[in-house]
């Protein structure tokens, strides 16, 4: 495979969140398009959320999985495209611009945040809005004419509506408080109980602080939340109905603010949102309801696609 691809220019996408990494590396071909030579996953990368060394270690294992047996012994990409939650701020793109040029990764490096990858990869004209529902939510939108803009994405603190540890949030906080009599019964209870191996809701705590990624812990209870809402618990149903109209509001933000009035294509990606359907049918339903809607809905399932786009636009254009 080196060999064969020895004069080809290569390109680097990842796509990173605050529970994993995808990298690829692609071979740009002769007619505009691109060849996959190789794939790589590893855990997370939000720098913010995972800490320097870790999101570091997880780029580093990500990519070179995906360029084993291509890179190396003097041979770089020719651009890399990073499309990574949290990397917006200029300090944590300084560190990522540092670690891929000591590691001799790439002559070129874009930094994105991750909702940019899923606009490319899920809008054919490459206008519209991407939302991104993982650990984390965000929203991109673009017109036309290229101006953008960008909703949500602000951390669990006080930000990532409708995502996977808000979803899980809510749940716990249901379950505590029908544990102490000021909420009602609900099948959460047992269902996170089982989740977390656990006898006693209140070990949920120490279970949590035991492991080194809170959020991301959080967030990977919202599977359970979403089959406790599809089995008829009313609790949890309330919860699914209030976390996707937090979504609906995050979309409705982009349109109105870039004065959308026509039916626009809409990309969707992230593991909450790709992988329940029941929980994206209840967005989509939701979002026809309002003026303007979205014409066309395409599920991104891997934006890391995007980030290739993108790297191949750079080096045709």
């Amino acid at each position: 495979m080196k060999d064969a691809h020895q004069a080809d220019r290569l390109i680097i996408g990842v796509d990173g969140g605050g529970t994993k990494t995808d990298a690829v590396l692609a071979a740009a071909t002769a007619d505009g398009r691109f060849e996959i030579l190789g794939r790589g996953r590893s855990g997370a990368s939000n720098m913010r959320l995972a800490g320097r060394s870790e999101a570091l270690s997880s780029l580093g294992e990500a990519i070179g999985e995906a360029a084993k047996g291509v890179l190396g012994e003097g041979r770089s990409a020719d651009i890399a495209v990073l499309g990574l939650a949290g990397s917006e701020f200029p300090d944590i793109q300084d560190e990522i611009r540092a670690w891929a040029k000591h590691s001799g990764l790439c002559r070129r490096i874009e930094i994105l945040n991750d909702a940019e990858p899923v606009l490319a990869a899920g809008t054919p004209e490459r206008w519209g809005v991407a939302l991104v529902v993982g650990t984390g939510s965000i929203a991109i939108g673009q017109l036309p004419s290229g101006q953008r803009i960008i909703k949500g994405g602000w951390g669990h603190w006080y930000g990532d509506h409708g995502s996977g540890y808000d979803l899980g949030a809510r749940a716990l906080g249901a379950v505590s408080e029908a544990e102490d009599g000021m909420g009602p019964e609900t099948e959460l209870s047992w269902r996170l109980l089982e989740h977390f191996k656990l006898q006693n809701p209140r070990m949920i705590i120490q279970k949590l602080y035991a492991s080194g990624n809170v959020r991301a812990r959080i967030a990977a209870t919202a599977p359970v939340v979403l089959a406790a809402a599809e089995a008829g618990d009313i609790v949890a149903h309330r919860i699914v109905e209030r976390c996707a109209g937090e979504l609906v509001r995050l979309v409705t933000a982009v349109t109105c603010d870039l004065e959308i009035e026509q039916p626009y294509p809409l990309a969707l990606a992230g593991g909450v949102i790709c992988r329940h359907n029941a929980y994206r049918a209840r967005l989509e339903s939701s979002l026809r309801a309002v003026n303007p809607s979205p014409g066309p809905i395409t599920p991104v399932p891997e934006p890391v696609m995007g980030c290739l786009k993108i790297g191949l636009d750079y080096l045709t254009n």
